[in-house]
């Protein structure tokens, strides 16, 4: 009989379990794709620019694309899950069946359980993609980004910018056509040459693709312009050549060199090998500061989930109408106080300022004390209903007793 008893206490609480997570999955699935878009709109332009400018391939776009997107989804996924509790139990609650539900009996804690739970398992995503796919991911993307300098050189080139990425050149474009690889108004300091200095103006220019025996250079034809030489140890001595045509060979080396043997960076190792170069390089008597602040990033990003879902539930239930506009400016607020306190930490730690560890895990303590608080807080109004329902049972049992004393009388 007990056991029957406490079956159908819970089938209730089950059918409500699965009602709270058919809503905050619904709105985590809509705040990953805003928050993730959002945060990606200013890289899908680049890639759309690729595309259009630079005649890259739609499919080399679409895997650089998903190259970038485990990244952006370590930021989004604690983001959508605030959103997610914050809107589910916000609706809760101005609905008026937070009352109803505890009335019946079930607690703060109780109806904290699906959403710690969706907590729970945003964090173990999210710590996946950090520790597998991120190192990864990253590493591919900057490969392909190489690979792609080196295949097509006008894309390490960038419209009114000064750019660096050919060594010993600094180059400089007012237009650069990707599709028929033609250039204007280009301005050229070449300090190659330890014997002098010269800067090249041209109205006009194409990128070639050089081949010899050596393997692929960078070719740059100039026309109509200017050649600037300036001796090193002659500086007076000035001379001004003016060319119709011009050609020069660019080297690919550098950013343009191929990079599959290239050592990896601290965002392309995984945990085993941060720990090990940490070690080693602490044995040589060096610093692994960067290192280690993204060995302690890898992890503390993913308890960061836990912790939002842990702020979500109460502080959806206190704000009466957490409607998902509400929800989502809340969420916004969260997240760039989180990721403030992160990035603060994160430049301490990698100067050396505090401990890589300190910096990287203090938002999560700061935010974690405010879970703690507010969690209480509520627990302690959680227990209203309970007491009133005592408080009425008691005051019916003295107005009864009253009246039949009464009747006696």
């Amino acid at each position: 009989m007990r056991a029957t008893a406490f079956v159908r206490r819970l089938r209730p609480f089950c059918l409500i379990d699965r009602y709270l997570l058919q809503e905050i999955v619904a709105s985590f699935a809509i705040g990953l794709g805003i928050f993730t878009f959002v945060l990606l709109m200013n890289q899908m332009l680049r890639l759309m620019d690729l595309i259009i400018n630079k005649g890259v391939g739609v499919g080399v776009v679409l895997r650089l694309f998903l190259y970038i997107l485990p990244f952006s989804l370590t930021v989004t996924i604690p983001m959508s899950v605030l959103l997610a509790v914050l809107a589910t139990y916000g609706r809760l609650s101005s609905d008026g069946e937070t009352i109803g539900l505890k009335t019946g009996g079930l607690s703060l804690y109780r109806l904290m359980a699906p959403g710690l739970l969706v907590g729970i398992m945003a964090t173990a995503v999210t710590l996946w993609i950090t520790v597998s796919v991120q190192p990864s991911s990253t590493r591919a993307f900057t490969t392909l980004i190489h690979r792609l300098y080196h295949t097509n050189a006008i894309m390490a080139l960038q419209e009114g910018v000064f750019n660096i990425s050919y060594p010993g050149l600094i180059v400089y474009v007012d237009h650069a056509e990707g599709r028929t690889a033609s250039l204007a108004g280009i301005l050229i300091i070449d300090r190659r040459n330890p014997a002098d200095q010269r800067v090249v103006i041209a109205k006009e220019g194409r990128m070639l693709d050089v081949r010899d025996g050596e393997g692929s250079q960078a070719g740059l034809q100039l026309s109509q312009g200017n050649i600037h030489i300036t001796p090193r140890d002659n500086p007076g001595r000035y001379r001004n050549l003016r060319f119709e045509r011009y050609d020069m060979q660019i080297p690919a080396g550098g950013h343009l060199g191929d990079t599959l043997d290239r050592p990896k960076q601290g965002r392309e190792m995984r945990l085993g090998e941060l720990q090990a170069q940490i070690q080693r390089l602490k044995k040589e008597g060096g610093k692994a500061l960067d290192l280690q602040v993204e060995f302690h990033k890898k992890l503390a990003l993913p308890i960061a989930c836990l912790i939002l879902s842990l702020i979500g539930v109460p502080l959806g239930m206190r704000i009466k109408k957490a409607s998902r506009g509400i929800s989502l400016a809340l969420s916004a607020v969260f997240a760039v106080f989180y990721y403030v306190l992160l990035a603060a930490g994160e430049s301490l730690g990698s100067r050396g300022r505090i401990d890589p560890a300190v910096g990287i895990w203090s938002p999560n303590v700061i935010l974690g004390i405010i879970a703690i608080g507010v969690v209480v807080t509520e627990g302690r109004e959680a227990l209203l209903p309970a007491k009133l329902r005592v408080a009425t049972r008691n005051l019916s049992e003295l107005l009864s007793r009253g009246l039949s004393q009464h009747k006696t009388s």
